[in-house]
């Protein structure tokens, strides 16, 4: 009798215990390789499929706030991606803790949790935006700060620099860099004729975070421009020996003139004389053509006496 009593004790002791085994067995993996990307502000949930899993799973991914009184929000449910974006979720200075599983027909994988993220510490600044305007040799070089996703820059990092590093294009190696530049417009007198490349960093004395570089941008110098107030002076001085010369000029086109055309008057009276009908007759017979005179030859006679 007791030994019948012991053989079912034993037998239900077995079935509970592969019963125990087959549960753990089924139970769903969890995901693998859970990681955060969050740049300029922007913040997503990245994770890899359970390992040696190949069925249909979906995911289900949550986050909380630092404070205890916070309990986990959903965000994204039943999807199949392998990323969850929690951006609009979150404050610019939030601190928070993610989480996600694996799910398949009511069967849930167990969480895989993250460490505590500080936004605007932890984000990564993406690179600056750079223009570069030649104006002979000079490159004027301007910089817009990176466009944050939940915020303006300056709210956040108000206290910000530029490095600049430059080169001639080709001369990779010799690079000139200037830090600490607090201007979002820098003007550089460079050599005429030439290439040059150029590329920013941002640096914020909040938390001392450096952004990714900028691209290389590159332009070329051109032949110098005086300075105005060379070009002042050398109009000045132009202007000083041209206008006596020009003067001097119609002086003497004007001597010349009046030489070939002069300005003779005759008096009054010869005026009027002219005028008279009988002098007019004069002037008239004197300005007809002339007979021609006849004339014979007189010989002398000489007497003797």
């Amino acid at each position: 009798m007791q030994s019948t009593v012991f053989t079912i004790l034993f037998v239900k002791l077995l079935c509970l215990t592969l019963h125990g085994m087959t549960a753990v067995l089924a139970e769903l993996p969890s995901p693998s390789n859970i990681r955060i990307t969050s740049i300029n502000m922007g913040l997503v949930l990245e994770w890899d499929p359970p390992q040696n899993h190949t069925g249909n799973l979906t995911y289900r991914s949550e986050y909380k706030g630092k404070s205890i009184r916070n309990s986990y929000q959903v965000v994204c449910l039943d999807t199949t991606a392998l990323c969850c974006d929690f951006t609009r979720h979150l404050n610019k200075f939030g601190v928070y803790t993610f989480q996600v599983r694996a799910e398949r027909e009511g069967e849930t994988s167990h969480w895989v949790e993250t460490k505590e993220f500080v936004m605007d510490e932890h984000t990564t600044l993406g690179p600056p935006s750079v223009t570069l305007v030649s104006s002979g040799a000079n490159i004027e070089v301007s910089i817009e700060d990176p466009v944050l996703r939940i915020s303006e820059f300056k709210e956040i990092y108000n206290h910000a620099t530029f490095n600049v590093a430059y080169w001639k294009e080709g001369q990779e190696k010799k690079v000139t860099r200037m830090n600490g530049i607090q201007l979002h417009e820098v003007v550089l007198e460079l050599e005429q004729w030439t290439r040059y490349c150029f590329q920013v960093w941002v640096v914020t004395e909040r938390f001392f975070k450096q952004s990714q570089p900028s691209n290389v941008t590159c332009e070329s110098t051109a032949k110098a421009k005086d300075r105005p107030w060379v070009m002042a002076l050398g109009m000045f001085v132009v202007m000083a020996v041209s206008v006596p010369l020009v003067v001097l000029a119609f002086w003497h086109c004007y001597r010349v003139v009046r030489f070939l055309r002069p300005k003779v008057k005759l008096p009054g009276h010869f005026t009027v004389y002219l005028l008279d009908p009988q002098c007019s007759s004069i002037l008239a017979l004197q300005s007809s053509p002339q007979p021609d005179e006849v004339y014979h030859e007189v010989l002398p006679t000489w007497t003797q006496g």
